[in-house]
C-alpha cells in the first residue's frame, strides 16, 4: 500500500451491487457500485451510457444508498 493513499472502510461491504451515490470534491457520481480495494471504488455509471468509473478513496467525501 503506498504512503499517500487513504484506505476506502470496510463498512462499504453492503453498498456492493446496490444503486449509490458517491459525492466527491468534484461533484457526484451515480451508479452500481460493482466492486472496491484497499484505496478505490468502481462504480458503473447509468448516465449517459454504461461506463465503469474508478474512483480513488481520498477524492471521496461520502457515500449513500440511492432508494
Amino acid at each position: 500500500m503506498c504512503l499517500d493513499c487513504c484506505t476506502c472502510p470496510e463498512g462499504v461491504v453492503m453498498f456492493l451491487d446496490r444503486r449509490v451515490v458517491v459525492s466527491t470534491k468534484c461533484g457526484e457520481i451515480r451508479g452500481i457500485l460493482r466492486a472496491f480495494g484497499e484505496t478505490f471504488l468502481e462504480v458503473e455509471e447509468d448516465n449517459p451510457k454504461l461506463d465503469l468509473t474508478v474512483i480513488q478513496c481520498g477524492q471521496i467525501c461520502s457515500i449513500r444508498l440511492l432508494g
